[in-house]
């Protein structure tokens, strides 16, 4: 019969339903076996044909998907259908599912957690023109470990080299201030306020109460004024019109002065007291070094050493060619205006120029004295003194030490005349400046190089 389930002793036993004849058959595998238990899979949900055209009178039993065991056929022989709940695997998915769940629920908390910490923190004040306000938003940064914005909040002079590590440093090493990352704001109140000034009190979440000193600025915003934060006016001395960095940043021209010596002193309006890198640039060379700022209250001098050999050959060789052309001129009646452009800077000094050709050469060369006169005078060689360190003094300036060796003709007058050769040799010191035509004179040093003429024989 189509579409009907028959009940034969207590057993359901389900005839296919065709159409015409359609085989409907369990979707496993069914080993039969007497006594022997038969493993078959079968899908957890089983869609049943409704049963129809059965008779009243026998038991109806309804089709029921078994959940562990099925109902068995008990005679002869027992054939066991064993079927495999498919609920477990549903509930191995809706584990795997519900961790899923917990994970992205989890991630979720955890980015709204670091968004009210790092970024709702960042958030400027409604009001930057508000002491009040400046202070509430300093401290909920400072509260929550934000010292990269919290910084911002705090009054730094112009051209300022402060850096977040000093920041983070002077805060961990302040009794005080180290205490407050961590709290939470109870309260900020403003306890005073002038033109430029003002004064709030924050009371934090562990009953503490922090007195907060700001000034008003040019553009009408307040800042936070930490005392100690820096060092003011702090200065640096290096070699004239040479280009300085501190931690890579160009310090301005316009924080430095000229002092005696032609090198430049940068007065620095605020540093942080720690390590930091010094760089210094010349045409010759350059020199980069850490200096432990607070290490020197008031200041340090940078120096540079000229090192390159063949630099220093080439100034010792100038010496030399300059020193005997420049006497040569001298012999030949020149004037200081004749030879200005050809020897010296234009920023040397006019007495000191006039005095090599008036008095320096005049000496050496004995003119006016009635005994002797020298002739003939040469710089025959030129050497490095060894013991003195050859120095940078300006983007474009060198002093250089040395040794040099002077032979000269002596004619003695009270002897009738008579020439004799003498050496001399001793060490001097002078400045020169590098410049397109060569080196120039910057600066004479000593003046003995010029006039000092004594024939006794002195070792280098």
């Amino acid at each position: 019969m189509e579409n009907e389930n028959k009940i034969e002793n207590d057993t359901i036993v389900t005839e296919p339903v065709t159409t015409p004849e359609v085989h409907t058959e369990v979707p496993t595998e069914v080993r039969t076996e007497v006594q022997t238990e038969v493993k078959t899979e079968i899908p957890t949900e089983v869609q049943t044909t409704p049963v129809s055209n059965v008779a009243p009178t026998q038991n109806v039993v309804q089709p029921v998907v078994p959940t562990t065991q099925p109902v068995v056929n008990k005679t002869e022989p027992q054939v066991q259908i064993v079927m495999q709940d498919g609920n477990k695997d549903k509930k191995k998915k809706m584990d795997k599912q519900t961790i899923i769940r917990i994970v992205a629920a989890s991630v979720i908390v955890l980015g709204l957690a670091v968004y009210f910490i790092f970024f709702r923190q960042t958030e400027k004040p409604t009001d930057e023109g508000d002491p009040k306000s400046v202070t509430t938003a300093y401290f909920n940064l400072l509260t929550g470990r934000n010292f990269h914005e919290a910084i911002k909040y705090v009054y730094l002079p112009e051209n300022s080299y402060v850096s977040e590590d000093d920041y983070f440093t002077f805060i961990s090493n302040n009794n005080k201030l180290k205490e407050i990352p961590g709290k939470g704001v109870k309260e900020v109140r403003k306890t005073s306020k002038l033109d430029t000034k003002a004064i709030c009190e924050v009371t934090l979440s562990d009953d503490n109460v922090y007195t907060v000193n700001l000034d008003m600025q040019s553009d009408g915003n307040w800042k936070i004024i930490l005392e100690d934060l820096y060092l003011k006016d702090w200065k640096v001395e290096v070699p004239g019109s040479s280009k300085l960095y501190i931690d890579g940043a160009l310090v301005p021209k316009t924080l430095s002065k000229s002092n005696d010596k032609g090198h430049d002193v940068y007065t620095i309006p605020a540093i942080g007291p720690s390590k930091k890198t010094f760089k210094v640039e010349t045409t010759f060379d350059e020199l980069e070094k850490k200096l432990d700022v607070a290490g020197s209250n008031s200041g340090e001098e940078i120096k540079l050493e000229l090192t390159k050999e063949d630099e220093i050959n080439s100034a010792l060789e100038g010496i030399k060619e300059m020193w005997n052309n420049m006497y040569k001129d001298y012999i030949d009646g020149a004037t200081n205006d004749d030879v200005f452009e050809k020897y010296y800077d234009s920023n040397f000094k006019a007495s000191d120029m006039d005095k090599v050709f008036k008095e320096y050469f005049d000496s050496l060369s004995g003119k006016g004295n009635k005994q002797y006169v020298y002739k003939d005078v040469e710089m025959e060689s030129i050497i490095v003194n060894p013991d003195k360190k050859h120095m940078i003094e300006g983007n474009d300036v060198i002093r250089i030490e040395f040794g040099y060796k002077l032979n000269a003709t002596v004619d003695y007058i009270y002897a009738g005349s008579k020439d004799v050769t003498k050496s001399m040799t001793r060490y001097s010191s002078i400045k020169l400046k590098k410049t397109e035509k060569g080196y120039l004179i910057d600066e004479i040093t000593d003046d003995k190089l010029f006039n000092y003429l004594k024939y006794t024989i002195q070792e280098y």
